[in-house]
């Protein structure tokens, strides 16, 4: 009985051990990304390959140039750091967002347009904010504004005199036409 259970540890023991030497086969794992050609996914410089839309149109993220995205979808510039590497996979592969089932159910992102994309929303974070970029908007729109408003005074200056003359000439009796 003692040579049964010390045989049986033997067995054991080897199993264990052969075990452990055995390298580790590699799990199929996604693709690496590039960040740079991430951004030009998301940004819509490259056209994603099965015809969807570009991320820019719905989302924004930090350091995007003017106009900086779609107000549609959230800021994804935290994106990355909220859901980590398997949610951010996870979201891209199903769509679980109610407004995005609709638009990319007939196109999915390739594996390695969500690898770029992954890669380009990791370094997301380090991106800088744009700054005075509503404030510029803003000046600009008030600029243009008041330019058209002067260019048109300008331009038809005389036009309400005019205007004004006739109407008086015709209540005062003095312009009638008999």
């Amino acid at each position: 009985m003692i040579r049964l259970v010390a045989t049986t540890l033997a067995i054991a023991s080897m199993s264990i051990s052969a075990q452990q030497t055995q390298p580790l086969q590699p799990a199929a794992s996604a693709p690496q990304g590039s960040s740079p050609r991430g951004e030009r996914l998301f940004t819509g410089t490259t056209r994603l390959r099965n015809g969807g839309p570009a991320c820019i149109s719905c989302h924004t993220i930090a350091g995007t140039p003017f106009p900086g995205g779609g107000a549609l979808g959230p800021d994804l510039t935290h994106a990355y750091r909220k859901l980590g590497p398997h949610g951010t996979q996870s979201a891209m592969q199903t769509l679980y967002f109610n407004v995005m089932t609709p638009i990319y159910s007939a196109h999915s992102l390739a594996p390695d347009e969500q690898a770029d994309l992954m890669a380009f929303l990791q370094q997301a974070e380090s991106r800088q904010e744009p700054r005075w970029q509503t404030e510029i908007v803003l000046l600009i729109a008030l600029l243009l504004g008041g330019g058209f408003v002067a260019l048109t005074g300008f331009l038809w200056r005389d036009r309400v005199k005019s205007v004004r003359r006739a109407l008086v000439e015709r209540a005062t009796g003095q312009g009638a036409r008999v």
